[in-house]
């Protein structure tokens, strides 16, 4: 085995010029494969965190009769008792109540319908960190009356600004119509600017005062310690609270799921097309060199080197070739990995803020995780293995006394 490796590696380097060049195309080849798919799995890996940290949060729970009419008089009804359960919960790391009203927004400009959220301050920074995403203004800071956070998209289409006056209309729990005027605190901006254009923000205190009612909560949402905890959260306040609808992140927002199972298959298939292409250079230069040594390899069986030697070394050259290709694009493409890792790529240079308006961050952090790259590893041995087939059967085909003839 051993004197079988040693003439293998120096037959690939009989010819170094062709050896380089199809180490080097591999190596290319694998590098923008592994580059890519670091830039998508960044990608949906912060869509995913941030749909989790902005908006959706890991769990929900709901009035059920809220989640068919979402209308304000539909609150949870056992709310005081939900909210010491989920504080005194040790898996859980923080949550939020909401007041949620549809309503329509009026401006000297623009009548357009619209949710107006009403949040307790502290606790919407402390889960959805919507203090950190205000791009103009300030979060309820200062003591005038009525304050409202509106997106910035929003505020561009109604040429609303800092301190612009609106009103909003709106029904209260006894179904009758209330408008009350408010006054634009601060112009926030999240990863998603359709969900930044639907909803605003107001204090809940001044919301439940227009809507009649003391303490109503329409939406409850927590942010659990470990992701790995929601279902049995959800399992376990299903069951203590028969009443109301538990909903995990994947149940509200599907297609986050949906891209986290199948973006790994994905870039799996696309680097498996890459190596496929990149078999046909290397069954290529392997047969070259099988044709180019049909006199050698027929001295080689004519003096006792059996057929299983033979398949073993043409495959032992197709496996380095493909191995030393492999681990400079494995490398180059972790290095790569690691730099921008590190700095980001600022997408809106290239498209604007556009990225946002489907959920996704302008600046992507590519990463990949250590099972990309043993799933890679075993990629290229099947495509070394598969590849070394071809020219193997061509050699082991030659007849030692016509082989020795040519030249």
């Amino acid at each position: 085995m051993k004197t079988l490796l040693k003439i293998s590696w120096r037959n690939i380097w009989r010819n170094p010029k062709r050896s380089m060049v199809m180490i080097i195309a591999i190596t290319l080849g694998l590098w923008a494969g592994v580059s890519v798919s670091a830039l998508m799995f960044g990608l949906l890996d912060q869509r995913f965190k941030t749909s989790i940290e902005q908006h959706v949060s890991h769990l929900q729970i709901h009035n059920p009769e809220f989640l068919k009419d979402n209308n304000v008089k539909y609150g949870i009804a056992e709310s005081e008792s939900l909210m010491a359960a989920v504080s005194s919960d040790p898996e859980i790391k923080t949550f939020s109540g909401r007041t949620i009203v549809n309503g329509m927004l009026a401006t000297a400009t623009l009548t357009r319908g619209i949710n107006i959220i009403g949040i307790d301050p502290l606790a919407e920074a402390n889960t959805t960190g919507l203090d950190r995403n205000i791009f103009e203004g300030t979060y309820f800071v200062e003591s005038g009356r009525n304050p409202v956070l509106i997106g910035k998209k929003l505020a561009e289409k109604t040429k609303l600004q800092i301190r612009s006056r609106l009103v909003l209309t709106f029904q209260n729990k006894d179904g009758e119509l209330v408008s009350a005027s408010f006054r634009v605190a601060g112009i926030f901006q999240s990863a998603n600017t359709m969900l930044d254009e639907r909803n605003i923000y107001v204090l809940q205190t001044d919301i439940i005062g227009y809507i009649g009612h003391d303490e109503t909560i329409n939406e409850l949402a927590i942010v659990a310690h470990d992701l790995e905890t929601v279902n049995g959260l959800s399992e376990s306040y299903s069951q203590r609270f028969p009443g109301l609808s538990v909903r995990t992140w994947a149940e509200i927002s599907p297609e986050l799921s949906y891209m986290q199972e199948m973006s790994e298959s994905m870039l799996m298939i696309i680097l498996a097309i890459i190596l496929f292409a990149l078999a046909f250079g290397l069954v290529n230069t392997m047969l070259m060199s099988v044709f180019e040594r049909v006199h050698e390899l027929g001295m080689l069986m004519a003096v006792g080197m059996n057929r299983k030697k033979v398949f073993g070394m043409i495959m032992f050259e197709t496996s380095f070739l493909t191995f030393l290709g492999a681990m400079g694009g494995m490398l180059f493409g972790f290095l790569t990995t690691q730099f921008f890792g590190r700095t980001g790529i600022n997408l809106a240079k290239v498209g604007g803020d556009s990225l946002h308006s489907f959920g996704f961050p302008s600046k992507i952090y590519p990463s990949l995780n250590a099972d990309f790259f043993l799933m890679l590893t075993m990629l290229v041995i099947i495509t070394a293995f598969l590849t070394s087939i071809y020219p193997a059967m061509k050699a082991l085909r030659l007849k030692p006394a016509e082989a020795i003839r040519k030249e």
